[in-house]
């Protein structure tokens, strides 16, 4: 009887390890897309990402009104000249998540005020970063360094940058792209995304 006593706690004692190490191992691979959106164009890959990758997600949202012709003309001065804005959540609790995907439009080369208020705003130590945006045209490539410096500058290791574009050239001029084609785009990255993150496991 002491045997079989001895050998149903050990197994509980075990069972609520292994339970607990789970439990650690799923939380050190969640994700969470963090995104701003103006016309709809990232909201709606951030969406698929988040369906696709099982992630927990967060609007941005700007305070101030950048709809119609005045706000983008502001909404483009403010982006050339690195202005911030303001955010709300300005420091939202990412302590439960490894993965961070940050999700932007594109405007003068750079980052949106929105997010990156938030990036100045918040800390990424020990996180691996992801930057999704998207552009009417192809990012250079010291723009896009300069993009993720502002996450390194904040202690997040930037693992991969990725753009969707909302715009392509139809005989010679450049059209609006479908929401359905930047869908499409956004699933034929999902597999890459998978092998930088942290994924959790099943």
């Amino acid at each position: 009887m002491k045997k079989i006593a001895i050998t149903v706690f050990t197994f509980m004692i075990i069972t609520c390890l292994s339970g607990m190490l789970n439990a650690q191992e799923k939380d050190m691979g969640k994700t969470l897309i963090v995104y701003y959106s103006l016309t709809g164009n990232t909201k709606t890959g951030c969406e698929v990402l988040q369906k696709e990758l099982q992630a927990d997600i967060l609007e941005i949202r700007d305070l101030v009104n950048r709809s119609g012709g005045w706000g983008f003309a502001r909404s483009a001065f403010g982006s050339l000249f690195g202005f911030h804005t303001k955010i709300e959540p300005e420091h939202p609790d990412m302590s439960a998540y490894q993965n961070i995907i940050i999700a932007s439009p594109i405007w003068t080369g750079k980052l949106s005020m929105a997010i990156r208020t938030f990036i100045d705003k918040n800390r990424f130590d020990n996180k691996k970063v992801i930057l999704y945006t998207t552009t009417n045209a192809e990012e250079k490539e010291k723009y896009k360094e300069k993009n993720k410096d502002l996450v390194r500058e904040k202690g997040g290791e930037v693992v991969g940058y990725f753009q969707i574009l909302a715009k392509k050239e139809v005989d010679e001029e450049k059209v609006l792209r479908t929401k359905e084609e930047m869908v499409a785009d956004t699933l034929s990255i999902v597999s890459s995304l998978e092998k930088l993150l942290t994924i959790e496991s099943n």
